[in-house]
Formats: C-alpha cells, sequence, structure tokens
C-alpha cells in the first residue's frame, strides 16, 4: 500500500503526494458522478481507473493492483455489497481498503459495508470532503 509512518505536515503532505499515488478502481455506472470521482481523485494525485459494471470489475481485479475501491452500490450488473462478499474470499482482494458511496442508508447497509470491510460515504453534499478524508488518511495516517 501507500502508506508513510510518522507524522507529516500539510505542506509536505503537499510535496509527497505526487511521490504516493495510490491505484484506485472506481466502480460507478451513472457517467456524470464517475467523471466528478476521477477527476477528484486525479487532482489530489492519484491514478483512477474506471468500470462501469460488474464484469469488467473482476477482469481489472484479475489484471492490476489496486490501492483502494471506491465503489457504488447499485450497478444495472450487481450489487456492490453482494459482490464483494464473493470477491472477498481472494485475499488479495479483501485486503484492497473499500469505499461506499451511495445515497442509500440504514442499519443494513452500515453492517453489509462491515462485513465487507468497507467505509460508508453518505451521497450528501459534504461526501467529497469525506471522501478526500478517507484518502488522505490512507495515504498519511494521523
Amino acid at each position: 500500500g501507500c502508506r508513510l509512518k510518522g507524522a507529516v505536515s500539510h505542506a509536505a503532505f503537499e510535496s509527497l503526494q505526487s511521490v504516493w499515488i495510490m491505484n484506485v478502481l472506481v466502480i460507478e455506472d451513472d457517467s456524470e458522478f464517475c467523471e466528478i470521482l476521477v477527476k477528484s481523485l486525479f487532482d489530489w494525485g492519484h491514478d483512477p481507473t474506471t468500470v462501469f459494471n460488474w464484469f469488467s470489475v473482476m477482469r481489472v481485479l484479475g489484471s492490476d493492483q489496486f490501492d483502494l475501491i471506491v465503489t457504488d452500490i447499485e450497478t444495472p450488473t450487481g450489487n456492490a455489497l453482494d459482490a464483494f462478499q464473493f470477491l472477498n474470499h481472494d485475499d488479495r482482494i479483501r485486503k484492497i481498503p473499500k469505499v461506499v458511496i451511495s445515497g442509500r442508508q440504514g442499519k443494513e447497509i452500515d453492517h453489509a459495508c462491515l462485513v465487507i470491510g468497507a467505509r460508508y460515504i453518505h451521497k450528501s453534499a459534504t461526501f467529497m470532503t469525506d471522501l478526500k478524508s478517507v484518502v488522505e488518511d490512507m495515504v498519511l495516517p494521523t
């Protein structure tokens, strides 16, 4: 993964960010929302790869290494919470940090994210700030 040990100032983070590029898999079927996610991840110094369906997810997970997966829950070809319960049987995939972004909320969603080892971010006015915080925590733990 892309982790640094110890405390580093925000200015140091900005200067080191390009050195600690994370490969991020973005699974999102809404092209406009996907474009926002990709642009933000790129602007934060990371290398996003986008897929729009679960057939493509299985293909890229088999051939590429990712440091983070950012996914919507529902896509036309499947449900991320169900898919990762299956895919997490592969230790390599289970160890990849996951972030689920969705407009859906509730105890069922919280529990399902816990089961697959994912952070949940509600699709709200603050979701991009929340995602940036998660990404920064991965690169530079506080």
